[in-house]
């Protein structure tokens, strides 16, 4: 009986080094070898990095006088109403007023370059007004008391401006010239 039991313990250390043989067999298939793998596997090709495609187009062609007009009358009526509102503030920024002031100047003169000569000659006095309001603005020596006369004098012209020259009312007066 002792061969037996001599016979079960090496057959079962034999069964034991088979199982742990297999276990690290499938191990190492499961996982695979580091470098094999590393080895049969495709390696991605550097990209060169994306180049953007530009292609400028010129917009102010399609534009058409009236839409020019609009344009710079809806941009004025922004600045002037910029102006009137840092008028309106408990303490008026200098640099806010001067820089409305400049700009809704400049557009009002853009506006006259796209009239008709007739229309131009009536708003050239408008002009001229909020041209000597603006240099005044500009040296920064305005009271209080000269603040409210001239936010009264721009109101006006505001006022005027809108009623009589209003897009649609020199629709009929346009320059077919581009003027941008």
């Amino acid at each position: 009986m002792k061969r037996t039991s001599n016979n079960s313990s090496a057959s079962n250390a034999h069964s034991v080094v088979t199982l742990l043989a297999a276990g690290c067999w499938l191990l190492a298939a499961g996982t695979g070898c580091e470098s094999l793998e590393r080895k049969f596997t495709r390696k991605p090709k550097p990209q060169p990095p994306p180049t953007p495609i530009i292609s400028f187009r010129d917009y102010t062609q399609a534009m058409t006088p009236l839409d020019r007009y609009r344009k710079h009358y809806l941009i004025f009526q922004y600045w002037d109403g910029e102006l009137l509102e840092a008028f309106q503030s408990h303490s008026p920024n200098p640099k806010r007023l001067k820089r409305a002031s400049s700009e809704s100047l400049g557009e009002l003169q853009v506006l006259q370059g796209l009239v008709t000569d007739d229309v131009a000659v009536r708003l050239s006095p408008l002009i001229e007004e909020r041209a000597r309001i603006d240099e005044e603005l500009q040296q920064g020596a305005t009271g209080f008391s000269r603040a409210s006369a001239l936010q009264r004098v721009i109101e006006a012209q505001s006022r005027r401006i809108h009623r009589e020259f209003f897009w649609r009312d020199v629709e009929d007066h346009l320059k077919n010239a581009r003027a941008d």
